[in-house]
């Protein structure tokens, strides 16, 4: 079975989401989030799509955010970019500059799903190899039995469809298509 009916079937039997949701899709312009596109795409699913500019990385976070608005346009989907001033953010809040990405992200996320109202649900393109990765993370921070926990597949209105397959079967997917 290739991932395109896996992909299908793993919503349809964890419930994650249906044609009747608005889904916004997480985008980076990394291959995670544009496989999770490309399955949304292709399973007949409408979606809107987020993408952050943290302005990080010079030059290369403007060309992410371009590569993003050039998928829109091949998806016929709505954008919506943001662009955050993540270092001063990061110093005003005395947090790392992954955590004040996170929040920034996470915070703009919710207003955009709050808008839409109750069946918008937000998609993030994490996948099982990054579940295991935070897992271990808990694990190495000396977490107890109770925060022995991955990524939740559902969090209040997030979903995270591809928490079900490998990195590799992303790559496999995305060098197919």
């Amino acid at each position: 079975m290739n991932l395109l009916q896996q992909f299908k079937e793993h919503i349809s039997n964890r419930q994650l989401f249906t044609a009747a949701n608005t889904l916004w899709l997480a985008v980076s312009g990394g291959l995670d989030s544009v496989v999770l596109c490309e399955l949304c795409q292709h399973a007949g699913f409408r979606f809107k799509i987020a993408h952050c500019n943290f302005q990080l990385r010079g030059a290369e976070s403007d060309r992410d955010e371009s590569f993003v608005r050039q998928l829109a346009l091949r998806y016929n989907a709505h954008v919506s970019v943001n662009t955050f001033d993540t270092e001063n953010y990061a110093v005003a809040h005395q947090l790392s500059t992954q955590e004040a990405a996170r929040v920034l992200r996470y915070d703009w996320f919710a207003s955009l799903i709050d808008k839409e109202g109750s069946a918008a649900l937000l998609l993030t393109a994490h996948h099982a190899d990054d579940d295991i990765e935070t897992l271990l993370m808990h694990f190495f921070r000396g977490t107890g039995l109770q925060g022995l926990t991955g990524i939740p597949e559902t969090n209040q209105r997030i979903r995270r469809p591809l928490l079900a397959f490998s990195r590799d079967q992303l790559e496999t997917y995305a060098k197919e298509q």
